[in-house]
């Protein structure tokens, strides 16, 4: 199918989800009504009767079929056709096609009626057949046969295909089927649903965008949503829904979507839970490591990975890479509708240029960092490369037993009797940051000291005297 074919199967489809809803809750045990087919004619315009901005809403003509018991029992089956501007039936057709409007509509919108006229004259019947909710669906169907029996099947063959078929064979067809994208209806569902979209064809390292490293060519965006959300959007049965805090739609330009869940799988290492920590470089150009990720996916296809971490309310996306020798996830945060863009030297960390190892250096780089209580901020820091850290690291566990033990002038050791080991590296390491480009680090420790050992005394004076 074309772009075209699509969009308007899209929009004939979404429109008979409307129909059927409203004929659903208007249906009685002697009147059925059922929906045989529906045609998109086009947009019908007209002039606001206020300022005299044009207009526009779609017009359908939709066939139905009512089936009748009257008061004797007696069966009647009729067939009718409406006409609809946007989902307001205004008339009825007959068998010449021409089309008797509602009263009310043709005395009080005299110019949408003429809208519609003109709208009804541009197109002809073998356009509106040809464009019709049934044979497009049978189209799409023809296309999704060919790719289950590996061979091409014509519109016109797809009923005698299925009638050859088992209901084992129909069932994993119309699976299938529904696997290959969502409504436009459910697209918008996900649109509003969506806490978080990215858009694909943002840059990731300064060469290629998101798209590429992803293997999602196909798509122009992906929306995350919490998975409990997916049984309101998707088709699909429950057992395929992922058992994790968020998933993937992907949506393309054209508006169509499809849930992306068979396409990754969860990287069960890291998410829902579990402790394994993951590097992170993040969109102010800052790196951590953390498990604070709460769902991440791996591309089927390349092994990259997409993680999700909520942080105070708001979810914040990776993208990850294994590293080869621990095979640690380490990745950028990417760029989406709620984060600020990220610097291009930052992206630039992760270009594939740098060499096969380059995650590795990245993450080992981090690891020394954190695991001496500090967050690096600044991109030389953690670039992989050789001699461009802007500072060095000392042993903290050292510096904090010896302030710890440290006895002032009069012989005492009041900073061990008030304080903990942790509130002692807390106080240091604030320092350090505070007054790093000011005074030496030794100047930083030294102060540390007089201050915490100050500190203590006028405790413990206070504490005697409360005695």
């Amino acid at each position: 199918m074309n772009k075209k074919e699509k969009e308007i199967l899209n929009i004939e489809q979404s429109f008979k989800d409307t129909l059927e809803n409203e004929i659903a809750e208007q249906n009685t045990e002697n009147k059925k009504v059922e929906i045989k087919d529906i045609k998109y004619v086009g947009k019908a315009t007209w002039k606001d009767k206020v300022n005299g901005k044009d207009i526009s809403d779609a017009v359908f003509i939709v066939e139905k079929q009512i089936k009748e018991i009257d008061e004797n029992g007696k069966k009647r089956i009729t067939e009718q056709k409406n006409y609809y501007l946007g989902d307001k039936c205004i008339g009825g057709g007959l068998e010449n096609n021409d089309v008797i409007y509602q009263s009310n509509f043709a005395n009080s919108e005299p110019d949408k009626m003429q809208a519609v006229n003109d709208l009804l004259e541009k197109v002809s019947d073998k356009e509106l057949n040809e464009y019709s909710l049934n044979n497009l669906q049978n189209k799409e169907l023809a296309e999704v046969l060919s790719a289950y029996l590996g061979k091409e099947i014509k519109p016109e063959e797809v009923q005698t295909e299925l009638d050859k078929m088992s209901e084992e064979e129909l069932e994993e067809l119309n699976e299938e089927k529904e696997e290959n994208s969502l409504t436009d209806k459910q697209a918008e569902k996900v649109k509003v649903n969506g806490i978080q979209k990215v858009d694909l064809n943002t840059k990731v390292d300064g060469k290629e965008n998101l798209a590429q490293r992803l293997d999602l060519k196909e798509y122009d965006s992906i929306f995350v949503i919490y998975s409990d959300n997916i049984k309101d959007i998707s088709k699909k049965s429950k057992e395929k829904i992922n058992n994790t805090t968020y998933s993937l739609v992907g949506m393309k330009n054209d508006g169509t979507a499809k849930v992306l869940n068979d396409e990754f799988e969860m990287d069960k290492t890291v998410g829902n839970n579990a402790s394994r920590e993951q590097t992170k470089v993040r969109a102010d150009s800052t790196a951590t490591r953390d498990n604070k990720d709460q769902s991440v996916y791996t591309r089927k296809s390349n092994g990259a990975s997409i993680g999700c971490e909520n942080d105070m309310g708001n979810v914040n996306m990776f993208l990850y890479q294994k590293t080869k020798e621990e095979n640690e996830n380490v990745g950028i945060q990417i760029e989406t509708s709620k984060t600020k863009k990220i610097p291009v030297e930052t992206r630039r960390v992760f270009n594939r240029n740098q060499g096969v190892y380059q995650n590795d250096k990245v993450q080992d780089e981090i690891e020394e960092h954190t695991e001496n209580g500090c967050e690096p901020k600044d991109v030389k820091d953690f670039d992989g490369k050789e001699y461009t850290e802007t500072h060095e690291h000392i042993d903290i566990d050292y510096y904090v037993r010896q302030i710890q033990n440290y006895e002032n002038e009069d012989g005492e050791q009041s900073i061990n009797e008030v304080f903990t080991e942790k509130e002692i590296k807390d106080k240091l390491l604030r320092d350090l940051d505070k007054y790093k480009d000011k005074i030496s680090t030794e100047q930083i420790i030294e102060n540390v000291k007089n201050e915490m050992d100050a500190d203590a005394q006028i405790y413990t004076r206070e504490h005697k005297l409360e005695q």
